[in-house]
């Protein structure tokens, strides 16, 4: 079994992780289709959506190598 963490919460969403697996818990089921649909339509790379049911959606991490990490130094170049 996987480390679950909590990512963010507060009085309308919870977002937990569970590996490459982030799965966002929204008291109004709107937002997340909202949330489906944007990301269709995104021209950046997004996550993939596993599944959805209400109210309940689960997600994969976006593929590709981290920018960098909150607190630390990038390691990417001042381009990106």
């Amino acid at each position: 079994m996987n480390e679950i963490e909590v990512v963010v919460a507060h009085s309308e969403r919870a977002t937990l992780r569970v590996g490459d697996v982030f799965l966002k818990v929204d008291a109004d089921p709107a937002h997340a289709a909202v949330e489906i649909r944007g990301v269709q339509l995104a021209p950046v790379p997004t996550p993939p959506v596993l599944w959805h049911r209400p109210p309940v959606l689960a997600i994969a991490r976006v593929p590709g190598r981290a920018l960098g990490v909150p607190g630390e130094p990038s390691p990417a170049t001042a381009g990106a």
